[in-house]
């Protein structure tokens, strides 16, 4: 489910030729507050979808210029910030948290002021924006992602953004620091929301291919092959890496149908024969 639109800045209220005296610094993130009220504990995923200027802007990239943590309870915690889905025009970046029955998160995707050099730029120029989506993703049950939930999820959402002005003297004591927070409409138009549980599926990965046909691999020379997570990829981005994956299959009539019998027990509707040449 969609939803708000976010943006992140590291830059100043004004624009130069604005006097850089007067036109401080502002630092602006992302908060999402998230409670799972349902009875068991759940993993989520977010996904931030963001627009990419044209020519290329490296200060337009959550890439080196972002990061996301979680607080539940306690401290913050940081979490991973994946692009899954690199697109000349909306990359994706995912994360994902467990968060337990009937609690409440923090999800803040912030500025990473530790760039070197950022805050002794004297126009910082970073400006990220883009929309969130919210998912329940299908989880590894054995050989196959399974859904976690067979109905929708409650959750309750409240979106926002705050900001910090900075000093421009940030070495000087005191310093003139001022903050702000809005709250942002929800895509939904309210705080409760029903998020549908992504559906299961088989996902590519040789060793386990090999483990359930039997002791003879049937994608062999493999050492550590990567896995892929098809719960990131597009439906047609999908069907691609299973059928690069099923193409390197040695075509002879057993593995073909060891391959066979396999997608019809994982309930793919795909069967693979020998043709003649």
């Amino acid at each position: 489910m969609e939803i708000t639109t976010f943006e992140l800045l590291v830059k100043r209220i004004a624009p130069p030729p604005a006097d850089p005296s007067v036109a401080r610094r502002v630092v602006q993130g992302y908060f999402l507050t998230i409670a799972n009220l349902e009875d068991r504990d759940f993993t989520y995923q977010l996904e931030f979808h963001v627009s990419r200027p044209n020519p290329v802007d490296p200060d337009r990239t959550l890439t080196g210029n972002a990061f996301v943590a979680i607080d539940i309870a306690g401290e913050n915690t940081k979490l991973a910030l994946t692009e899954v889905m690199p697109s000349p025009v909306t990359p994706v970046f995912t994360t994902r948290f467990r968060l337990p029955a009937k609690q409440t998160a923090s999800v803040q995707l912030l500025p990473d002021l530790t760039r070197p050099g950022l805050l002794d730029e004297a126009n910082p120029d970073v400006e990220i924006r883009g929309f969130v989506r919210l998912r329940l993703p299908a989880l590894r049950r054995g050989v196959v992602l399974r859904p976690q939930s067979d109905r929708p999820v409650k959750v309750l959402l409240n979106p926002e953004v705050r900001g910090t002005f900075l000093p421009n003297d940030l070495t000087a004591r005191g310093g003139d620091f001022d903050q702000i927070n809005y709250p942002l409409e929800l895509a939904s138009g309210k705080g409760l929301n029903e998020v549908e549980p992504d559906r299961g599926f088989f996902p590519i990965d040789p060793v386990i291919v090999a483990e359930v046909a039997g002791d003879r691999p049937v994608l062999p020379d493999l050492i550590n092959p990567p896995m892929i997570d098809l719960s990131l990829l597009s439906p047609t981005a999908r069907a691609e890496v299973l059928a690069e994956t099923l193409a390197q299959v040695d075509p002879s009539a057993e593995n073909l149908s060891t391959v066979s019998d396999l997608l019809s027990k994982l309930e793919i509707p795909i069967r693979m024969e020998p043709t003649n040449r």
